[in-house]
């Protein structure tokens, strides 16, 4: 299949409720690349909006660039540069990853986080799949289909809270107070970040990765910061720094880096 007469479709990388996304080539150049296919609905496309935070974000480190977006009365496509692996798979690759390089990802992690709402922008879906590896091992933030701006003109979004199980975002992932039905906010995807991190220093097996039921993970999640044995304790400061904040609060993220760096000069061996 050929897009728009510029550019070939190879093979599926991955696929969901958003749509797919390919493996392409352009027609011209032999260039490779990422294009994601999402199926028009009557609520529009959501790529549209994703095409246009993509531009936003150019030349933010750690950002994609957009190469092409185009739609049809069906669908809308947008073309990105192809990246190496998601932290998803990375994992199921290699399986156990040495703390150094996992430190060395979490300080990207929330630099990358840092640069989005430096924009004015929430996540609102951080996982390890929306984090990608390029071959020059820079880590990327990707997906913006949930994305949404917290601050319009000085004025912060107002914290409300709708029922339970509207729940926006990846169950495994979201903070505690997006699992009460909380609108989300810059501390959300700072607690988001954190279980990345817990995600990646237990090999990809977090405590409720298989329940099914809500209320266990959100125990589960609760009991986290009582003294786990599993839980390093960087990771429960940082997780506490999370929790404590407030709706409007901005996130500490120098602290946050610090935390990682620290940890990550403590580890390394000379």
């Amino acid at each position: 299949m050929i897009i728009d007469n510029k550019y070939e479709l190879l093979e599926k990388l991955n696929e969901g409720s958003f749509g797919a996304v390919f493996k392409g080539k352009h027609v011209r150049t032999g260039e490779l690349v990422a294009v994601k296919i999402e199926q028009k609905t009557n609520n529009g496309s959501s790529l549209k909006n994703e095409a246009k935070i993509y531009q936003y974000l150019a030349g933010e480190p750690g950002f994609l660039s957009l190469k092409w977006f185009s739609s049809n009365a069906n669908f809308s496509y947008i073309v990105t540069d192809l990246l190496v692996c998601s932290l998803t798979n990375l994992i199921r690759v290699r399986g156990t990853l040495l703390l150094t390089n996992i430190l060395q990802i979490g300080i990207q992690i929330i630099k990358r986080i840092q640069s989005l709402h430096s924009k004015y922008l929430l996540h609102r879906d951080i996982k390890p799949d929306n984090f990608m590896l390029g071959s020059n091992k820079q880590l990327y933030l990707i997906d913006f289909g949930l994305c949404k701006r917290y601050d319009h003109a000085g004025q912060h979004i107002e914290e409300t809270q709708k029922p339970g199980n509207c729940l926006i975002g990846t169950a495994n992932f979201v903070s505690l107070n997006v699992h009460k039905g909380i609108e989300p906010s810059r501390r959300d995807d700072v607690e988001s970040c954190i279980y990345v991190l817990l995600y990646l220093l237990s090999d990809g097996i977090l405590p409720w990765l298989k329940e099914l039921n809500i209320k266990k993970i959100v125990l589960l999640k609760e009991q986290l910061t009582n003294g786990q044995p599993f839980i390093k304790p960087f990771i429960n400061d940082m997780l506490k720094m999370a929790r404590q904040l407030a709706f409007h609060e901005e996130p500490d993220y120098g602290a946050l880096i610090a935390i990682l760096e620290t940890e990550l000069t403590a580890n390394i061996i000379y």
